[in-house]
C-alpha cells in the first residue's frame, strides 16, 4: 500500500508540481495542532529549506513568513524581555546606523528593500530568542544539524555529477527551494560560479554562499559533539566538512583554517577543550591534504597560487571602491551601481566583494561602525559567556561569526542572503538568549 501511494504521489507530482508540497502542508497542519512539535521540528526545517510558493503573483518564502510572524508576535508580547537582551540592543544600533544612508540615497527603493532585509533579520533573531525561552536550545540545534544532512549529501553528489546539479536547477522542483528570481537570471546573465562543473552549491545559486551555510552547520555540529560526547554528531560533522570542500571555495577553506586556529588559541589554557578541538582539527587537516592530493580539488589549489590571487578581479574592484567611496557619507543606497560602470564592462555589475566596503558605500562611516558593533559585540558576548560558563555552544557562535566575517571580506553581503540570514540569526537568538530575563 505504501509503495502504491508513493508511486501515485510521484505520478501526480510530475503532472502537477504543486502536489509535491502536499506532505509539507500535511505535516504543517499536524504541527500546528501540536505546538511543541511545530517549534521543535518544523521551524528548524524551515530554517534550512526556504520553501518558496507563488501567492497572488509574488514568490513568498514560507520560512521568512513563519519566522517573521513568530518574531513580530514575540516582540509585541514580550517587548521588555527582548529589550533586555544585549544582542537585541546591538541589532537596533546596527539598523539605525545602516538607515542613515537612506537620507541621501540615489535609489530610495533599493535602500528600503535592503532595510527590510535588516528588519526581517531582526525579527528572526527575536524568533530564536522566543524559541530559547520555551524549549531546549540544544535540542532545537540538534534538529537543525540533523535535518540539514540531506543538503550536505546532495551537495557532495553534485560535485561528482555536475550535470545532475544543472538538471536540478532547471527542473520545476527547484523554484520551491531556490529563490525563483535568482533562478530566472542564473542562465541568462553571464557566468555564475555554480555552473562551474568543479564546484557545487545545491540550493544556493552561489558556491560561496553554500560554503558559509555549510561552515555554520559544521561548527554547530562540532560544538554539539563536544557538549554531548554523542557519536551521532560525527555524521553531520563529516557531511558538512565534505560539503564545504565540495563548494571549492577559496574563502570557505580559508575561513575554516582561520576559525580553527582562533578556537585553538582561545582554548590554549583549557586543556580539556583544547584537546577536544585538536582531536577534531588534526584529522580534518589530514583529510584536506589527502583530498587535495587526490586531484579532485586541483581547481582550488590553482586558485590559491600567488599569481592567481594577484590577478583576482577583487583587487581591481577594491582599488576602485577605496578611491571612489566618500570617506564619511559613502555613496548611499544605489550609489555604487551608479559608478561601477567606470570599472569597465567586465566589472560593471560587480558589488565591492567586501563586507566593510559594501556597508561603507551604503551608509558611510556610520554603516561601518554599526556593522562592526554588531559583529564584534556578538563575538565579545560569546567569548565572555564561554569563559564564564565553559558552555561550548558559545564556541559555535565564535566559529559561525568568524566564518561569516572572514568569508565576507572576500565576497558579497551575506547578511542579506536568504539562506544565511535565516540560519545565522535564528541560531544567534537561540544560543545568546539570556534566560534570566524570561517573563513567565
Amino acid at each position: 500500500m505504501l509503495c502504491l501511494l508513493a508511486i501515485l504521489y510521484a505520478v501526480i507530482s510530475s503532472i502537477w508540481h504543486l502536489f509535491i508540497l502536499l506532505p509539507v502542508v500535511a505535516i504543517g497542519v499536524y504541527f500546528l495542532i501540536n505546538r511543541k512539535l511545530l517549534f521543535s521540528y518544523l521551524i528548524p526545517w524551515l530554517t534550512l529549506y526556504l520553501v518558496f510558493t507563488p501567492i497572488f503573483g509574488f514568490n513568498v518564502s514560507l520560512s521568512f513568513t513563519v519566522l517573521s510572524i513568530v518574531g513580530a508576535l514575540s516582540f509585541v508580547k514580550y517587548l521588555q524581555v527582548h529589550l533586555h537582551q544585549k544582542v537585541t540592543k546591538l541589532f537596533i544600533i546596527y539598523i539605525l546606523c545602516m538607515g542613515v544612508g537612506l537620507i541621501y540615497s540615489p535609489n530610495i527603493q533599493l535602500g528600503l528593500k535592503l532595510m527590510v532585509y535588516n528588519i526581517l533579520a531582526f525579527l528572526i533573531l527575536l524568533a530564536g530568542q522566543q524559541l530559547a525561552s520555551r524549549y531546549s536550545t540544544e535540542k532545537i540545534l540538534k534538529h537543525i544539524v540533523i535535518l540539514g544532512i540531506p543538503v550536505g549529501v546532495i551537495n557532495i553528489i553534485f560535485l561528482f555529477i555536475p550535470n545532475l546539479e544543472i538538471s536540478f536547477l532547471k527542473s520545476s522542483i527547484a523554484p520551491f527551494f531556490v529563490d525563483p528570481g535568482a533562478l530566472q537570471t542564473l542562465f541568462n546573465e553571464g557566468y555564475n560560479n555554480i555552473l562551474d562543473p568543479r564546484k557545487a552549491g545545491t540550493f544556493f545559486v552561489n558556491t560561496n554562499v553554500a560554503a558559509v551555510f555549510f561552515g555554520i552547520l559544521f561548527w554547530l555540529s562540532v560544538s554539539l559533539k563536544m557538549k554531548s560526547i554523542s557519536k551521532v554528531y560525527n555524521i553531520p560533522i563529516i557531511v558538512y566538512f565534505l560539503a564545504l570542500l565540495s563548494t571549492n571555495s577559496r574563502a570557505g577553506l580559508g575561513a575554516f583554517i582561520f576559525v580553527s586556529i582562533v578556537l585553538i588559541l582561545l582554548n590554549i589554557n583549557n586543556q580539556k577543550t583544547w584537546i577536544s578541538i585538536i582531536i577534531f582539527t588534526v584529522p580534518v587537516i589530514i583529510l584536506i591534504i589527502l583530498l587535495i592530493n587526490s586531484g579532485l580539488f586541483d581547481n582550488i589549489v590553482n586558485r590559491l597560487s600567488i599569481s592567481a590571487i594577484s590577478q583576482d578581479p577583487r583587487m581591481i574592484i577594491w582599488q576602485f571602491a577605496i578611491s571612489h567611496i566618500h570617506p564619511i557619507i559613502g555613496l548611499g543606497y544605489g550609489g555604487w551601481e551608479n559608478i561601477s560602470y567606470q570599472m569597465g564592462k567586465q566589472f560593471e555589475n560587480f558589488p565591492p566583494h567586501n563586507h566593510l566596503l559594501i556597508v561603507w558605500s551604503w551608509s558611510g562611516i556610520l554603516g561601518v561602525v554599526g556593522f562592526l558593533t554588531l559583529i564584534l559585540g556578538i563575538l565579545y558576548i560569546a567569548i565572555k559567556k564561554y569563559r564564564k560558563t565553559k558552555n561550548v555552544l558559545y564556541l559555535s557562535i565564535l566559529g559561525i561569526y568568524l566564518t561569516v566575517g572572514f568569508q565576507g571580506m572576500f565576497d558579497n553581503y551575506f547578511f542579506h542572503n536568504y539562506n544565511i540570514l535565516v540560519l545565522l540569526f535564528l541560531v544567534t537568538g537561540l544560543i545568546l538568549f539570556e534566560k534570566n530575563s524570561v517573563v513567565k
